[in-house]
């Protein structure tokens, strides 16, 4: 249904890209035969539980996808699930904390009830003496509350400090706060709270409300029980999940007029998109993170397999193997044959499948046994795992051409390694799918930057990643250009033959798509000489008003007609004439006033039969408008300052990406963030990182400033400064060790 209604679905998501049925049928887009994914790990004989299949669709089509699912098997039969939230240990000292305030203060400050409920009747009574001298008193037993309640054994600050020492040593914090910890763990995991599931759906061939329960919320149905339960009583959960990459990708596909690919359309090996996926981490799904990406870079994929191992690399479980891995230094195990079971992985044990192959394939486990013992070790089952330790043995001495002795002894030193890491390992399944939607995001970047990264503009979430886009276009050496009348539409749009991509406009503050569409329509329809001209234009056929023209000239958006200031006043003086239709104007109103002499050459002041009349008519108002423009440029109206033109972006845009392309601002640094540096021995602040964004060029920077230097002259956000001397440190890092404010 997605794929005939033009919504992309994920290549995989889960362990069910081990699933051969959900490939053939197009439940997946992920083949087990070419990328030696594992059935067993999504389903076997002994699971009890039915195997989730999640998919990751567009956000913006997510709601489509839920309402179809109910919609075709009827609201009676599908509902949302349950979440809980529950109290965990720093909550829970935060719940027990304020039930503990409450109670001092009940027992510490006067109530107040009974003198506001007296008020209240005096006030009814008109009784204002009463109400004065009881007002006075309740300020005055208000007041002194408030300086007994700082008393309070139990406020924040109390608490904070009790969760700081909780974390540092638990025993410690309940020896000294005893009166707390009394009921720590009665509340500890207590469930606090409810909501809906972020993702999930059940859809049931039984109706749900009279066999399980649901309750409406914010017009939604959903299930009275959790996603536990929802297991355990063989309910069928869907994922459906929103990510973003999907959505990039089906915008730089239609921007490309190419159809969402299938997978075995893609080129997996193509060397220019591995060699390309290295330039810039942005927009590269799951590897846009710095740390992230400088491990890509360490390691430099070729392959699909490549790119999955530093995805596992970098979670929890990783942190053994890592910088090995990253060096590529093959990894010897007990015996050569686990090195030859985890030879795709360079010897490393990595992912939850390597356990079910160890089991399967050197064990002779079956895929359901397997998968079962896997858990069990994940659990730390001891129970499990020793009922199942006699045939890991059996199974593995019989693989095994080593004595029994020998052999024993390597299955039992393997098994360490396997329960020291399944804590967190990560799943091929899983990592395999999302590393097809990382290439795929390389590929299209690589062979349609500016279909891709118009796209990754247009899903832009916040100032980071309009920032990223903005450094990903500097790769590719294309210009981003503000907001203009006659290349921007309401979305970002680009040019290719002029090497840009022009920036949207629905999203400035107090905008929307129509007026934005209808001022580029209007700027290919006609060509107007003068801003008094388009200003016609504008009011004559499109619905912009005044607040919304006001905000594009201070955003620059009519630049090629002038600075802001001047064309403000050319704006004025056009809805002082009332847009071009005004008819007259009094004497008196114009008197002493600049455009007088203009206005005196362009309107009459008799009456039809000769004589003076009290207001000038105007006889030509174009040429009246054009005189007053003309009038107003010869004054040479200095434009906005740098700090100004910042104050209207992060005003009306809510960001700041102001850029001069001027060589001489490349040093104008606009800073953007400060954090301090502390010493990890003393916890003395050395130093201070300071992010920065070039005024000249528009690249980001983090530089490091001494504290010394900083002291100087202290750095705040918003700051401009001019950049003297930047330095390399033998680290890597760049040190800003002189500079001078601006403005």
């Amino acid at each position: 249904w997605c794929r005939e209604h033009n919504i992309p679905v994920g290549f995989n998501r889960g362990s069910c890209g081990g699933s051969r049925v959900a490939y053939v049928t197009g439940i997946t887009d992920l083949n087990p035969e070419t990328w030696k994914t594992v059935f067993s790990r999504f389903a076997n004989e002994d699971r009890k539980e039915i195997g989730d299949i999640d998919i990751d669709v567009p956000p913006s089509d997510r709601d489509k996808v839920y309402d179809y699912i109910i919609s075709r098997f009827g609201q009676e039969n599908t509902a949302y699930i349950l979440s809980f939230g529950t109290a965990c240990s720093k909550d829970a000292i935060d719940e027990i904390g304020r039930a503990l305030a409450i109670r001092w203060e009940r027992a510490h400050l006067a109530d107040v009830s009974g003198l506001q409920a007296e008020l209240e009747k005096m006030r009814r009574e008109n009784n204002r003496q009463a109400v004065r001298t009881l007002t006075a008193r309740l300020k005055e037993v208000k007041a002194q509350n408030a300086k007994t309640a700082l008393k309070n054994p139990y406020s924040l600050d109390i608490i904070a400090q009790v969760k700081k020492q909780f974390e540092a040593d638990e025993a410690a914090a309940r020896e000294k706060w005893e009166d707390i910890f009394y009921y720590y763990d009665g509340i500890l995991n207590t469930v606090v709270s409810q909501s809906m599931h972020a993702a999930g759906i059940v859809a049931s061939p039984v109706t749900l409300a009279d066999h399980y329960g649901t309750f409406i919320n914010d017009g939604k149905t959903i299930l009275q029980i959790d996603m536990d339960a929802v297991h355990e009583v063989s309910l069928v959960k869907y994922d459906i999940l929103g990510l973003k990459n999907i959505e990039i990708i089906k915008d730089a596909c239609a921007l490309s007029n190419l159809p969402y690919p299938k997978s075995h359309e893609i080129d997996w090996n193509d060397a220019a998109v591995w060699k390309d996926m290295l330039r810039c981490p942005v927009g590269i799904f799951q590897f846009e993170g710095e740390y992230a990406f400088s491990l890509l870079r360490r390691f430099q994929p070729q392959n699909i397999f490549d790119m999955s191992l530093v995805t596992a690399a970098l979670r929890p479980s990783g942190a053994s193997y890592r910088d090995d891995l990253m060096q590529r230094k093959p990894h010897h195990n007990p015996s050569p044959i686990i090195d030859e079971l985890l030879s795709d992985n360079n010897g490393y044990l990595i992912y939850q499948e390597d356990v079910i192959k160890f089991l399967q394939q050197i064990c002779g486990f079956s895929g359901s046994k397997a998968d079962n013992t896997r858990r069990a070790i994940a659990r730390k089952d001891e129970e499990r795992l020793k009922k199942a330790l006699p045939q890991i043995l059996e199974g593995y001495c019989k693989t095994s051409n080593q004595p029994r002795e020998q052999a024993e002894r390597e299955a039992r030193e393997f098994l360490r390694v396997i329960e020291d890491a399944s804590s967190y390992m990560f799943g091929l399944n899983h990592s395999i799918g999302y590393c097809m939607i990382g290439y795929l995001c390389a590929y299209l970047r690589c062979y349609h930057p500016y279909e891709f990264i118009t796209a990754y503009f247009n899903n832009a979430s916040g100032e980071n990643d309009i920032a990223g886009g903005s450094d990903l276009a500097a790769v590719y050496g294309i210009r981003i250009v503000p907001p203009r009348y006659g290349l921007s539409k309401d979305v970002y749009v680009f040019d290719r033959e002029k090497r840009h991509i022009a920036k949207g406009v629905a999203s400035i503050k107090h905008m929307n798509r129509s007026a934005a569409n209808e001022l580029y329509g209007l700027s290919k329809k006609y060509c107007a000489q003068s801003f008094v001209e388009l200003l016609l234009l504008i009011t004559q056929e499109t619905s912009v008003n005044t607040r919304q023209l006001d905000i594009l000239i201070k955003l620059g958006y009519f630049a090629d007609y002038g600075t802001a200031p001047e064309l403000l006043r050319i704006r004025d003086i056009f809805s002082y004439f009332k847009c071009g239709e005004a008819k007259k104007l009094a004497k008196d109103k114009a008197a002493g006033q600049w455009f007088e002499p203009i206005l005196k050459d362009c309107a009459t002041d008799k009456t039809k039969d000769g004589k003076e009349a009290k207001s000038y008519t105007i006889t030509n108002m174009l040429m009246l408008l054009l005189a007053c423009e003309e009038q107003i440029r010869s004054l040479h109206i200095p434009d906005f300052t740098l700090k100004m033109k910042i104050a209207c972006q992060l005003d009306y845009q809510g960001y700041v990406d102001l850029t001069t392309a001027n060589k001489e601002d490349r040093r104008l640094l606009l800073v953007t963030g400060v954090k301090p540096l502390q010493s990890k021995h003393t916890g003395e602040i050395w130093g201070y990182a300071v992010f920065t964004r070039s005024i000249g060029t528009g690249r980001q920077a983090r530089l490091t400033v001494r504290a010394g230097v900083y002291q100087s002259d202290p750095l705040r956000k918003l700051d401009i400064v001019y950049a003297k001397s930047v330095t390399q440190h033998k680290s890597g890092f760049w040190y800003l060790s002189d500079y001078e404010k601006r403005m």
